[in-house]
């Protein structure tokens, strides 16, 4: 290889690598037998592996048994998989974790990537958000078809949802939207039919758009 190409390769990874490092989301690379071959800064702070992991089986640096069980249920899977997860180490968090798959051209799997973000804080956000929409539902009586549905125990993601079900959205958007499995998703579903008193997704969809109309927009905000 000529000099200059050397030299632009080794600068391309040089960069490539800073780039990483800088990320707050949190990455650990893996080869086909799950040994680690790369790990940013982020990923120290985040899952506790650390660069002296390297070449090491990810199961054996992943201290927190959350994090580990995701892992070792993405290993059984032919597609990516996404979670949100409480972690208590090395620290406790929030986690928005995705467990992506590396293929070849001809689609031979060569690796996985382990990527993190911290929602602690948005989930701090999102309780206290919560509490102000209470507030704003307990002072605005909401009724579909002649009754009265609880609201108050809806959980903030399954507002989410509902504020994307009046949207229109299919459950491929809702649950990319969320950064969610579609069968987490469907799983949020059934709690919010059970809990509404909805038969099914359609009237999920209608309840939701009536919902949508008739608060104030305090709430829709809120709901946002």
């Amino acid at each position: 290889m000529p000099r200059s190409r050397m030299i632009d390769a080794f600068c391309n990874d040089c960069l490539i690598r800073l780039a990483f490092e800088g990320l707050s989301t949190a990455i650990a690379l893996t080869d086909e037998k799950s040994r680690l071959i790369f790990v940013n800064r982020a990923a120290g702070e985040i899952f506790g592996i650390l660069e002296s992991d390297i070449g090491r089986p990810i199961q054996k640096a992943i201290q927190d048994l959350s994090l580990l069980a995701l892992w070792s249920e993405a290993c059984q899977r032919e597609e990516p998989v996404m979670s949100v997860i409480k972690v208590s180490v090395p620290s406790e968090r929030l986690l928005r974790v995705t467990v992506g798959i590396c293929r070849t051209e001809k689609g031979n799997i060569i690796g996985r990537a382990l990527l993190a973000c911290d929602v602690t804080e948005d989930r701090r956000v999102v309780l206290e958000v919560s509490e102000e929409l209470a507030k704003a539902l307990l002072s605005h009586r909401f009724t579909y078809n002649g009754q009265s549905p609880n609201l108050s125990e809806l959980t903030p993601m399954e507002w989410r949802i509902l504020r994307l079900l009046g949207k229109g959205l299919g459950n491929a958007e809702i649950a990319s939207n969320l950064m969610i499995s579609l069968n987490t998703l469907r799983t949020h579903l059934k709690s919010i039919y059970r809990k509404l008193n909805l038969p099914n997704r359609n009237a999920a969809v209608a309840f939701a758009a009536q919902l949508q109309q008739r608060l104030p927009d305090l709430s829709l905000t809120l709901l946002g």
